[in-house]
């Protein structure tokens, strides 16, 4: 009688759970959540299976290359890709950029002068960019959402040169963002050492 007890009283939490879980709305994922669960491990999926695939000459992709596992494998990407980029593009004046618990890369490098496109930028900066130019950032994302879009009809139909056209792209696309919202990965200028004092000149001249 007890066991029984207990059963239904275990029944009857989980279903006053699961009840209580249906009156939540579902929360919109954070930027940065966007960038780190989507974004970047989905165009690693398609970098690591374009560069198994490229052709002898090494100037486009051979389709014979790509199995069907991996045909699969980009079509779920361009779908992710497309979907969570609707997403941003939809109202992101209304968008958080990190939960309270996360860092966001690069956020520690971050400084209040005037910030260059190899300097990362902090929550509050990124916040601030984005809503003084909230049209721009929907604009980049929409462009992203176009090339996830594009990505999947691909793998559907395994239509090489827009799977290249892709791969080889994505890189911009990604920077074409980052440049006004975060940072790129575009190293800073590189700096000549400066020219020895007089009293090492001696050192140039041997």
């Amino acid at each position: 009688m007890l066991k029984r007890m207990g059963v239904l009283a275990l029944a009857t939490g989980a279903l006053a759970l699961a009840l209580a879980g249906c009156g939540q709305p579902e929360r919109t994922p954070t930027i940065n959540e966007s960038m780190t669960q989507v974004m970047q491990p989905e165009a690693q999926t398609i970098w690591d299976i374009t560069s198994r695939a490229f052709n002898d000459k090494g100037d486009g992709l051979d389709a014979a290359k790509i199995p069907p596992t991996d045909w699969i494998r980009l079509a779920k990407a361009g779908r992710k890709l497309r979907d969570r980029s609707h997403i941003l593009a939809t109202d992101a004046t209304k968008l958080e950029v990190r939960r309270i618990q996360d860092r966001i890369l690069g956020e520690d490098a971050a400084h209040a002068g005037v910030r260059q496109t190899w300097d990362a930028a902090s929550p509050r900066q990124i916040e601030a960019y984005i809503a003084a130019n909230p049209g721009l950032f929907a604009e980049r994302a929409k462009v992203l959402e176009q090339v996830g879009a594009d990505l999947l009809k691909a793998a559907h139909t395994k239509d090489i040169a827009t799977v290249y056209r892709v791969s080889s792209g994505m890189d911009a696309v990604c920077d074409g963002c980052h440049e006004k919202f975060w940072g790129t990965d575009e190293p800073p200028p590189f700096q000549a050492a400066p020219e020895p004092h007089a009293k090492d000149a001696w050192i140039k001249a041997s």
